[in-house]
């Protein structure tokens, strides 16, 4: 049932290579409560870390959902330089799929910019996603190397930025814009994060090795 009272949460974890941001993101899958988690596994990661049975089909997906975990992997369904629509089918399927009982969902997508275009524009489907995905007690997370990709609409949704180290101008740039203090993230050891939420402005630092 729809609860238009309910909060905003997308999440934007960042850093270069090897500092810890997929740790993270897959931790925070783990131990967060929710009633079901759907992830966007392309690559087939998830299903390695996490030790999940990916799912290929929309029946897959259906028959996944007693477990609480849905990880998607497009590429039977959407072979080749068909994967886009696979991206697109998958929000659509999440989105629905949430209307259907009360909880906190998680939709997990590592590197979002692959599925959208800096300058224009945000698949339908996705905006729905982040746009209203709240009302059906779905939040989002995602994590990059570079928020830079990411479209500007989407970087001024985020409501929790979590920094890792990168020591890049253009990456730090993108974000100061909505954490004015990123800065930090250039100093920060390898494992290390900051978190900052932009509704609380609370920052949190922390460390995930």
């Amino acid at each position: 049932m729809s609860d238009y009272s309910l909060p905003s949460n997308i999440t934007l974890v960042f850093g270069a290579p090897s500092t810890g941001k997929t740790s993270f993101a897959f931790r925070y899958l783990l131990n967060a409560p929710a009633a079901c988690r759907f992830i966007f596994d392309d690559q087939g990661q998830a299903a390695k870390r996490l030790q999940l049975r990916a799912c290929h089909t929309d029946n897959d997906c259906e028959k996944a959902l007693a477990s609480r975990w849905v990880c998607f992997n497009p590429h039977l369904m959407f072979p080749g330089a068909k994967l886009e629509k696979g991206f697109q089918w998958f929000c659509h399927w999440v989105y629905e799929v949430s209307k259907r009982g009360p909880g906190r969902k998680i939709f997990f997508v590592d590197e979002l910019w692959q599925w959208q275009d800096p300058r224009s524009g945000i698949p339908p489907q996705l905006e729905t996603v982040l746009r209203t995905g709240r009302i059906e007690g779905l939040d989002f997370l995602t994590c990059t190397h570079c928020p830079r990709d990411y479209h500007v609409k989407i970087r001024s949704w985020v409501t929790e930025w979590v920094c890792f180290n990168t020591i890049e101008p253009a990456e730090l740039e993108a974000v100061r814009p909505y954490y004015p203090r990123v800065d930090q993230a250039a100093k920060l050891p390898p494992g290390s994060f900051l978190a900052y939420n932009r509704v609380s402005g609370a920052e949190l630092a922390g460390r995930v090795f």
